[in-house]
């Protein structure tokens, strides 16, 4: 009986390894939640990233790839990202559970 337990565990970890190699899966294998959040701001405007509900605050550690086109300020619910000039750019934060949080700017 242990013998034919140990065989059926080989078989299924067999199958389970090759079905998450196949390509196909691979391609399907992240959330839409995954995707940067798209944000569009006016130059001036303020995105409170704390009640938007994409990110559980307090947030912590927020980084901006382009500062000259958006850039994290802080608000009296927690953390906003601030447009600064025309242009895109990508931001993140982490959350207080859960990875970084990321939110594509396109400011106007």
């Amino acid at each position: 009986m242990k013998r034919h337990a140990a065989i059926g565990i080989f078989l299924l970890s067999i199958i389970c390894l090759a079905g998450g190699l196949h390509p196909s899966m691979a391609q399907n294998a992240g959330s839409p939640g995954d995707a940067p959040y798209p944000v569009q701001l006016a130059v001036g405007e303020v995105f409170d990233a704390c009640n938007s509900g994409q990110i559980v605050c307090p947030a912590k550690g927020p980084i901006c790839d382009d500062p000259k086109v958006a850039t994290p300020v802080d608000l009296p619910g927690g953390l906003g990202f601030k447009g600064v000039a025309p242009g895109t750019t990508l931001c993140s934060a982490g959350s207080a559970v859960g990875p970084r949080r990321v939110f594509r700017f396109t400011v106007h």
